[in-house]
């Protein structure tokens, strides 16, 4: 059961409206997961505490970081749209990369599926994007192992890399 404690935790921390709706209704914690009667109190209890409105600020906090970023042309073109269209974005996405360039590359995604937006809008957003997905790929790049990584006997030896 503590695997769905800590899925029924990372779910309130990353939406706010779920925290108002077990607020309002705390047996909703154990229609939608298996839980001790020890978890739900504490479940509950979490997200009645007041420290819960903080905690959920602070994790959208660290999702919008990424996004404000590398997207600063972007979010100011939205202006007052930002607020809706991010928070869609969320909701649709829930669950988070800690990569700044894939979460900024999903937002991107979203964004461009999006029928609403206006022609200016798109413009700098596909600036935006390229940017983003070009350093996304040479991250990528980077992550990949390279002939040294590899022990390539075409290198000279102290190019190699000492087995352990």
């Amino acid at each position: 059961m503590l695997v769905a404690f800590q899925t029924a935790l990372a779910d309130l921390t990353a939406s706010p409206a779920l925290c108002r709706q077990v607020r309002a209704r705390p047996e909703l914690l154990r229609e939608r997961y298996n839980l001790s009667d020890k978890e739900w109190r504490r479940l509950a209890g979490i997200a009645a505490s007041r420290g819960m409105e903080a905690n959920c600020m602070l994790y959208r906090a660290n999702r919008l970081a990424p996004v404000a970023l590398n997207l600063r042309r972007t979010c100011a073109a939205l202006g007052d749209q930002l607020n809706p269209l991010i928070s869609a974005y969320w909701e649709s996405q829930p669950r988070t990369d800690v990569h700044f360039l894939i979460e900024t590359e999903r937002f991107c995604q979203f964004l461009r599926g999006r029928s609403d937006l206006p022609t200016n809008v798109r413009w700098i957003l596909a600036e935006e994007h390229a940017v983003v997905a070009a350093r996304l790929e040479a991250s990528r790049d980077m992550a990949r192992p390279g002939p040294a990584d590899l022990g390539d006997p075409h290198l000279p030896d102290d190019r190699q890399i000492p087995s352990v």
